[in-house]
């Protein structure tokens, strides 16, 4: 039996060269990283993002952004192919911010499609081909090719030459009755933007932004543990943490002087007649 299973997984995951990157990229946060069956992100596979409404997008292409940057490791070229032009939610990559994520703007090469069929044509090429390790692709509007065919051939190729592709879908995927809901992908996660830790300056009342937020869930898996994590990205050390929960503080009324307790427990002011 753990012959089989080896070969099984050699199967699923076959051995990439001495030189090449580990076949994961863990999060190095414990909670996560032990929900996952290889310990982290799997490489040669593909990823699904799903936003968890139509407002959630942005915040699952920010998240798939910043795990470009786990996985790119020593400054590997991504292959950027966004389709959905002119919408409110445009899939381009904006090159000024790419560098708060830890990726140069000379590390992407991006590619704009006009149609999904030219879009799934450009993934397969893109992940057969040695030269492109990492890809990410953006889709703003509702799928119409892309099902469980086009996710198994996509995820042969992932396979077969070692490439990664983290797909980010439009936001209808979730809904339980869309007909291709049904994917080949490894893992697919739900992003839902959070509200950050406000940032407070000496010489303003107003706080300013902090470090992004993320409610992710792990929905799909085989062998993981699906669960519900609050993730923040740390624009200094480039890297993943869970977001510190909200303390639950309940109201409480200050004693004073002026005050006393009614016979019912209710706390009640002392109205001077003097």
């Amino acid at each position: 039996m753990e012959t089989l299973r080896a070969q099984i997984n050699a199967l699923d995951h076959p051995s990439c060269p001495e030189s090449a990157q580990p076949d994961t990229a863990p999060f190095n946060i414990p909670e996560l990283d032990d929900a996952l069956p290889e310990g982290g992100l799997a490489r040669g596979v593909l990823h699904e993002f799903v936003p968890g409404s139509y407002a959630d997008y942005p915040a699952a292409l920010g998240f798939a952004g910043c795990l470009l940057q786990q996985l790119a490791g020593a400054r590997l070229p991504v292959l950027w192919c966004s389709l959905g032009r002119g919408l409110d939610h445009p899939p381009l990559p904006f090159p000024p911010g790419l560098t708060s994520l830890g990726l140069g703007p000379e590390q992407i090469l991006h590619i704009e499609v006009q149609t999904e069929k030219e879009l799934l044509w450009v993934l397969e090429e893109g992940l057969s081909s040695p030269s492109c390790p990492l890809l990410i692709a953006a889709i703003s509007q509702p799928e119409k090719l892309y099902d469980f065919t086009a996710s198994r051939r996509l995820s042969l190729r992932a396979a077969r030459h070692g490439g990664t592709l983290l797909l980010v879908r439009h936001h209808r995927a979730r809904h339980p009755a869309h007909r291709r809901g049904s994917t080949a992908a490894a893992t697919r996660w739900s992003i839902t933007s959070r509200p950050s830790q406000p940032d407070y300056f000496s010489n303003t009342r107003m706080p300013g932004f902090s470090r992004p937020r993320w409610q992710v869930a792990l929905t799909r898996c085989k062998r993981g543990k699906p669960n519900i994590w609050q993730l923040e990205w740390d624009h200094e050390t480039l890297s993943f943490g869970l977001a510190a929960p909200l303390v639950d503080r309940e109201t409480a009324i200050p004693s004073s002087p002026a005050t006393t307790a009614s016979g019912n427990g209710q706390i009640l002011p002392i109205r001077s007649t003097g």
